[in-house]
């Protein structure tokens, strides 16, 4: 598919300024290095970035409902791209954190607008497996920026991130926009080219999404104020109204407890410090730029594999499995850290297995939720604010963590930075057992009814349905 094509191309592009502190700061640690700096400047350099994206994540909510969602996804493209070039450029600080601050904006814009446009221009059929193979190019794109700059300066590297973003801005001009934007906007034949091109002409099933798109329309007018709103406290009224909808409000809350413990379970901590956490774990045992590209390749090939069992299992399974991985893989490699008393020839098996273990199975649920949780979840009446509401909450977190780490590194140690790990991940799973719903062969619909029902606990509503069936048979 097009649309997933021109998707990989930017989602691969925004995942290098995502991995490209943990090889930057390194060279600007070195004594000889142009633009010498110490820890407390590294961490602005590397949560900076996070610090930005909250305020694209926000502007992408209206951005997505005005513009449209590929539009808007052009448009992250730009100051990726001026990003970049302020960072190559840079001789002095404060452009180095301006070219950071220019990235993390388009990274902010780019994260709803990628998932949003695949989850609704995808057959519900490879919706998952589509939202999760962008996360894979999105891993690579972290695994370039490495390898990269394993090899070359980081100047050179920030010139190189100009070129994904550069081909996803031409390829996205010759697809489609997406058939639920343009339904909600009234351009219903529009919508039905849309579905043409995207579903290659099967008339049965386009006119049976029309018909169900056209409905779903039809209900959330009849839902919103039958006058139309001027005033900006109508609008924010109007806003405040859908979000506290229990259909909206449900499912905002599961996916911002997700991302922000996805957040302190270290998912992003190991990629934003990734050569640097590496060695003061291995304490020299360890070749630190050769393990960071290893851990690196170790995400790219569990996000493709996790995209094949997202066909298979679904998302509630992987995430429970994948929390519970996390938590004893963080634990085990804390309980070893903090044991080991002087260096020894098993700490790089014993270390590489641990870090092999939590980075295969935290990325192969927790890392590459991120985007299903926010298309299957949310209904599309409030994707775009919603959307953006919690993707500012998950860059927000990713910038206390990436901010606070070196204190926190240097008050516990790396046993205890792994520990809050273990914990964050264990209350995760807690949580995604008693709340997440399975989402696999379930329309977007059949989810957003689920989520207008009396719970939110899907535990509860499993309970109920086996207390029905066992009636029955009685």
């Amino acid at each position: 598919c097009m649309v997933a094509g021109a998707v990989l191309f930017l989602t691969a592009g925004v995942g290098m300024p995502i991995g490209y502190s943990g090889v930057l700061l390194p060279q600007l640690y070195e004594i000889n290095s142009t633009l010498h700096i110490d820890q407390d400047i590294g961490s602005w350099i590397a949560s900076i970035h996070s610090l930005a994206s909250p305020l694209g994540s926000l502007i992408s909510g209206p951005l997505l409902d005005a513009i449209g969602r590929r539009s808007c996804l052009q448009l992250s493209a730009v100051p990726l791209c001026i990003g970049w070039l302020l960072i190559g450029f840079a001789k002095n600080l404060w452009l180095m954190l301006l070219g950071r601050f220019f990235a993390g904006f388009g990274v902010g814009i780019c994260g709803v607008s990628a998932q949003v446009l695949v989850g609704e221009t995808a057959d519900p059929g490879i919706r998952g497996f589509l939202v999760s193979i962008s996360i894979a190019a999105y891993c690579a794109g972290i695994l370039l920026v490495y390898a990269l700059g394993s090899a070359f300066t980081w100047e050179t590297v920030a010139f190189s991130g100009i070129i994904l973003p550069g081909i996803s801005l031409l390829t996205l001009s010759l697809v489609s926009e997406s058939p639920v934007w343009l339904v909600r906007r009234g351009k219903i034949n529009a919508a039905k080219k849309a579905l043409m091109w995207l579903r290659g002409g099967d008339t049965k099933q386009i006119a049976a999404e029309m018909s169900d798109l056209i409905s779903r329309t039809k209900q959330d007018d009849m839902r919103a104020s039958s006058s139309v709103s001027t005033s900006f406290r109508e609008r924010l009224s109007e806003t405040k109204a859908k979000i506290v909808h229990p259909g909206v409000l449900k499912p905002l809350i599961i996916i911002n407890v997700f991302l922000v413990l996805q957040a302190f379970s270290g998912t992003y901590i190991i990629v934003y410090y990734g050569v640097d956490l590496i060695q003061d774990i291995g304490k020299g045992s360890v070749d630190k730029y050769m393990a960071a590209v290893v851990t690196a390749v170790i995400r790219f090939i569990f996000c493709l594999l996790s995209c094949f069992l997202l066909l298979k299992i679904g998302s509630r399974t992987i995430a429970i499995v994948s929390g519970t991985g996390t938590a004893l893989s963080s634990l085990v490699l804390a309980a070893y850290v903090l044991a080991k008393s002087e260096e020894s020839y098993l700490d790089k098996y014993i270390i590489g297995t641990c870090l092999f273990l939590y980075v295969s199975l935290n990325t192969i649920g927790l890392f590459t939720l991120i985007g299903n949780i926010i298309s299957e979840l949310l209904p599309h009446r409030a994707r775009g604010i919603g959307g953006g509401c919690s993707m500012f909450m998950f860059n927000f977190s990713l910038f206390i963590t990436a901010k606070i780490f070196p204190l926190v590194k240097e008050a516990v140690g790396m046993g205890g930075v792994f520990i809050i790990f273990g914990v964050s991940a264990l209350i995760l799973t807690t949580f995604m057992w008693l709340t997440f719903p399975d989402t696999r062969n379930r329309s977007l619909q059949e989810i957003e009814d689920y989520f207008n029902g009396e719970s939110i606990l899907w535990v509860k509503k499993k309970k109920c349905q086996n207390e029905r069936l066992q009636n029955s048979e009685a």
